[in-house]
């Protein structure tokens, strides 16, 4: 299905004066309860997309926000679309600090998620292509703006996969790095798992932070029953004084299972739940393409 079959003309409006998301929200339910007058209660829909934007995570840096309210017993799937006269700012404090230049509000069913993700997906790629946001920003009128998503052809998919989902920013190190450079690069970066690379690109180790605490404790400590008397020990000491010298291969995962990332999202959280493990490296053709979490599946699938 091309994502320009799911965009009604008559639900994009360009030059709108509004200066919050929340404004731009009610020019587009205005919309809809125009153009769908029997199939949508203003308030409740209206309720039901202010305590998801409670949640969070419907702005992006590359210049959109995508509100939606799942309702109940709704047969339909509509994407608003609305044009601000001038960029929305921020508000201070706001995680997301880039100004944003179109909102787009999605009404879905409850059983739509597969629909609806894969549809964010794509308006999320779409505003990362500066020609195509250029573009759309200055559709001289609702069919001019559709037709760009019509001739950029984007698809979109019946089925999420975990390609769909994962990160592809992947921070990683090589099984040479030291303890010390990795971690830094977990400290500094927030992460609680890296996968580890060699200097072809194969995926070949993984470190979570448990493996990390784990090399920090003797292992004399494991082989004895009661463990009481490790209250004595200074935390960490052997760990604290080799990590400049121990290499991350020496206490790395190696061969590690990984995902492709052509499985279904289900198909990792099968994976996740059977092995109680929540990061996954994604490994095409041998080469590492991103990193699935249990948050990414709580905050892009869930929760999205």
């Amino acid at each position: 299905m091309n994502l320009s079959n799911l965009m009604d003309p008559r639900l994009v409006q360009i030059g709108i004066d509004v200066s919050t998301i929340d404004q731009a929200i009610e020019k587009a339910l205005d919309q809809i309860r125009k153009v769908y007058r029997q199939e949508v209660q203003y308030e409740d829909v209206l309720a039901r997309i202010q305590e998801r934007q409670k949640l969070g995570g419907t702005t992006f840096e590359s210049g959109i926000a995508i509100p939606h309210a799942r309702i109940p017993s709704f047969n339909d799937f509509l994407i608003a679309a609305v044009v601000p006269k001038t960029p929305i700012l921020s508000p201070e404090g706001s995680p997301v600090q880039a100004p944003t230049k179109i909102v787009y509000l999605i009404l879905i069913s409850n059983t739509a998620s597969t629909l609806y993700l894969n549809t964010l997906a794509k308006l999320v790629e779409s505003s990362k292509d500066q020609a195509i946001m250029d573009a759309l920003l200055k559709a001289e009128n609702p069919s001019a703006f559709v037709a760009i998503f019509e001739k950029a052809g984007y698809i979109i998919k019946k089925n999420l996969t975990v390609g769909d989902i994962m990160t592809r920013e992947v921070v990683s190190v090589p099984p040479t790095a030291t303890v010390k450079e990795l971690t830094d690069a977990m400290y500094s970066r927030h992460l609680r798992y890296i996968p580890i690379v060699d200097e072809k690109g194969k995926f070949v180790g993984e470190i979570g932070i448990i493996d990390l605490i784990k090399a920090g404790i003797p292992d004399y400590a494991f082989r004895i029953g009661s463990l009481k008397f490790l209250s004595e020990l200074e935390p960490m000491t052997e760990l604290l004084s080799k990590e400049d010298l121990i290499k991350v291969e020496s206490i790395m995962k190696k061969n590690p299972t990984c995902l492709d990332p052509s499985i279904s999202v289900i198909e990792a959280a099968f994976e996740m739940t059977k092995n109680i493990k929540r990061h996954y490296a994604v490994v095409d053709q041998g080469k590492i393409v991103g990193v699935v979490s249990a948050m990414d599946i709580l905050n892009k699938v869930i929760r999205a």
